[in-house]
């Protein structure tokens, strides 16, 4: 029979005690957990459980001088795609004994400063960081200090940061030269201001390039890629009376919006316009007239940067990883063939 043991006062001792386990086996269970057979870790949680073991993170923190969290914050967490990239994260972390404190900026570049100084103070070790804008001054200094950062998505154009993206001009292609396929020549590309979204632009304009009969593509920039956003651009181009026949939206929520004004005015989906948007979201497959998207392995990207910013899968500086899009067909366009 082991002593009864109260809550306050169970110590890693203890524990290793009642497991019958070293002192550096628990240390592994709770910060390590991968380096223990499943066996082993399963005898220690039980002992953790069993004596109400709680660990003390402040006092580690005075030992260590880091804690065993990493800082995600996010541009938008309404936005799907950012929830995706955030569990790919958090599973990622918790193999490595650690955890994702989730931020969200909410479009706000100073609140998204706010989070990385909290982050700071919180002696994270390390932060992922999908922006709003350009990286934040106070994560360089971070950086600086000897706390590394990931950048979800690509840098700004005169940025060298680490970072974890998708292909997104090879998506746009891909995206392009389906509309294209589909006998689509008056094509309009909607998207917001962010480096990725500039690269999905590029890459229709490569397919149009490369197109065999004459294409037109003309673009409209806004500053938020959301369903609003969407739904104000579908209003203005029945405003406008003459409507492009295929659109392709700079990410899923811009498309949904502007389906969603657009079949509401009678406009038919696809036959009069085809409608590609980008992210592959959930919500994408289930749309009332399901939208043919360009996917793209976010939880992958959310893993690799955890991998990368603990310096277990580096890629180096100026390095981009890049997943290859795929193009999920479905009835916003005519299906091929």
């Amino acid at each position: 029979m082991t002593p009864e043991i109260t809550r306050q006062t169970v110590t890693v001792s203890d524990v290793a005690k009642h497991a019958g386990v070293s002192r550096a086996t628990v240390s592994y269970a709770l910060t390590q957990p991968t380096r223990l057979s499943d066996e082993m870790l399963a005898r220690v949680q039980a002992s953790i459980a069993e004596l109400g073991y709680v660990r003390n993170d402040a006092a580690r923190r005075l030992r260590v001088g880091r804690s065993q969290a990493l800082g995600l914050v996010v541009a938008n967490s309404r936005n799907p795609v950012f929830a995706e990239l955030a569990s790919g994260a958090e599973e990622e972390a918790a193999r490595h004994g650690m955890f994702i404190l989730l931020a969200n900026a909410d479009d706000n570049a100073e609140r998204e400063r706010q989070y990385v100084r909290f982050f700071e103070s919180q002696q994270v070790n390390g932060v992922l960081i999908a922006p709003v804008g350009s990286v934040p001054e106070e994560l360089v200094e971070l950086r600086q200090k000897g706390t590394p950062f990931v950048v979800l998505g690509k840098p700004q154009a005169e940025m060298v940061y680490p970072s974890i993206s998708g292909d997104g001009r090879r998506g746009g292609r891909l995206a392009t030269e389906h509309l294209i396929a589909q006998g689509r020549r008056r094509l309009l590309f909607v998207g917001g201001p962010h480096p990725q979204v500039a690269d999905r632009r590029d890459g229709a304009r490569d397919a149009i390039a490369s197109a065999p009969q004459p294409v037109q593509l003309e673009t409209i920039s806004v500053p938020l890629q959301t369903v609003r956003a969407g739904e104000e651009i579908g209003e203005q181009l029945l405003q406008r009376g003459q409507l492009p026949d295929g659109i392709f939206a700079g990410n899923d929520l811009l498309a949904l919006g502007l389906m969603h004004k657009l079949i509401a005015a009678g406009v038919r989906i696809p036959e009069q316009v085809s409608l590609v948007g980008y992210d592959d979201i959930e919500f994408a497959e289930y749309a009332i007239v399901p939208l043919t998207s360009i996917r793209h392995a976010g939880n992958k990207m959310g893993a690799a940067a955890v991998r990368q910013v603990l310096n277990l899968d580096p890629v180096g500086d100026s390095a981009a990883e890049l997943y290859a899009p795929q193009l999920m067909v479905r009835a916003t366009s005519l299906h091929e063939g």
